[in-house]
């Protein structure tokens, strides 16, 4: 099984990465691949429902999100902290 942690938190070193990191601990600690990104300080467009996706499996904007959208596919769990 593997498990995405999404990091949310602006300070990539802050107090929500010493709680993900306890959480890796745990998952890893039971077998479980684990995979933290940071994502608190990238630019990240919301959804304007162009549906662009559908047509070419990507996001119009080009940020973060097609970086880390086969990450999603990949994943059997999912952690946003923030």
């Amino acid at each position: 099984m593997k498990v995405l942690i999404l990091n949310g938190s602006p300070k990539e070193n802050g107090n929500t990465a010493v709680a993900i990191h306890e959480m890796e601990k745990v998952f890893q600690e039971n077998g479980m691949e684990v995979e933290t990104v940071h994502v608190g300080n990238k630019n990240i467009r919301g959804c304007v429902a162009c549906t662009s996706c559908y047509k070419t499996g990507k996001c119009v904007f080009d940020d973060a999100v097609n970086e880390i959208a086969p990450k999603f596919e990949e994943a059997d769990g999912l952690v946003v902290a923030s």
